[in-house]
């Protein structure tokens, strides 16, 4: 069973155990297109899109 969606609230953990940070990092046009293509598809945002990625949660689209 999915997990109840929780408000968002500043500096309280949502979907992880963890807070969030900020960090910004620069991308080729053709990265920042494919990353809003897996967010549109995947019907989240990009910032959970790099997060789910890194986490090995979301693999790359062939």
């Amino acid at each position: 069973m999915a997990k109840a969606k929780k408000k968002s609230m500043r500096n309280e953990p949502e979907m992880y155990d963890e807070i969030k940070k900020p960090f910004n990092f620069s991308l080729t046009q053709v990265a920042i297109n494919e990353l809003n293509t897996l967010a549109k598809l995947h019907s989240i945002s990009r910032s959970e899109v790099v997060e789910r990625f890194a986490r090995g949660q979301l693999e790359r689209k062939s």
